[in-house]
């Protein structure tokens, strides 16, 4: 949708004029894919359906291109640890693509029973610090990407999430891991739609 992409430039543009000169603020991102009634797995912790095409693969990694601090709970930190060990030159450009995102960032697990960490630049929190982050964020002019429903719901009653990308296959589970926290109210602006081949659809929107 034109208009969209043309209101999320002039978002941009009005950010930067109000910082008053070409700094680039780091932002707070929230990525997660989700069935059409919003969970990231059903009843079982079943996710294989959120498996993205190599189109969808390519549009992740260029809105994860800024990042260079993952922000990730238990089970989102050890599904994603393999990308450590992956081949960079297979036949998926997608996935190499991503690799080296992955592999060049910071990561911070955040749990109470994981004993240790066994990715590059990893360090292993116990507790969530809304306060700590948003500084982060703050005084950094790259991005952080948080992954897991229950951390980044920590991140979201905080208020501190600049960006929601939601991206929805159309699969309907009834149950599961919702990706959302309950009773939490907040203004959004949607800035961009977009539709894959595969029939999956991409929810951008910003926080006001």
């Amino acid at each position: 949708m034109p208009y969209l992409y043309e209101h999320t430039l002039v978002h941009e543009l009005q950010t930067l004029l109000a910082l008053g000169d070409n700094t680039r603020m780091g932002k707070l991102l929230y990525s997660v894919t989700t069935s059409l009634d919003g969970y990231v797995a059903d009843k079982d912790g079943n996710f294989e359906w959120t498996s993205p095409s190599e189109e969808v693969l390519a549009f992740i990694n260029d809105i994860l291109r800024n990042v260079r601090t993952f922000l990730l709970g238990r089970s989102m930190y050890e599904t994603l640890a393999v990308w450590d060990t992956l081949p960079t030159d297979g036949p998926s450009a997608g996935m190499n693509d991503f690799a080296q995102i992955w592999r060049a960032a910071q990561k911070r697990v955040y749990s109470t029973s994981l004993s240790h960490v066994t990715t590059a630049h990893t360090t292993l929190e116990r507790a969530f610090h809304s306060e700590t982050i948003q500084k982060l964020v703050t005084e950094s002019d790259n991005d952080l990407s948080i992954g897991g429903p229950h951390v980044a719901a920590e991140a979201i009653q905080a208020g501190i999430v600049d960006e929601y990308h939601q991206f929805i296959v159309p699969l309907l589970l009834g149950s599961g891991n919702y990706w959302l926290p309950k009773d939490v109210k907040s203004q959004l602006e949607l800035v961009d739609v977009r539709k894959f081949a595969n029939g999956l659809v991409h929810l951008q929107y910003h926080k006001i």
